[in-house]
């Protein structure tokens, strides 16, 4: 299935972004389908890198591989 990013939600205290919520979902051709929010906090962002410096498709590309990791069997 491709995931791909429906909703971009940053969390604010005090004017600073805190926190990332990326909706993610995903169909297959047999019914199948996946929803759900991945949190991108700054520990996940590379070294340096602040919320300010990070482009959408960035973060976008963070809570994917932060699915690909919650989801390994």
């Amino acid at each position: 299935m491709e995931f791909n990013a429906t909703n971009v939600s940053y969390a604010l205290s005090n004017g600073v972004t805190n926190s990332v919520s990326v909706t993610l979902h995903a169909s297959d051709n047999e019914g199948s389908y996946f929803d759900g929010v991945i949190k991108v906090e700054s520990n996940d962002l590379a070294e340096g890198k602040t919320f300010g410096g990070t482009t959408q498709d960035e973060l976008i590309a963070l809570a994917k591989s932060k699915l690909a990791n919650i989801t390994k069997v």
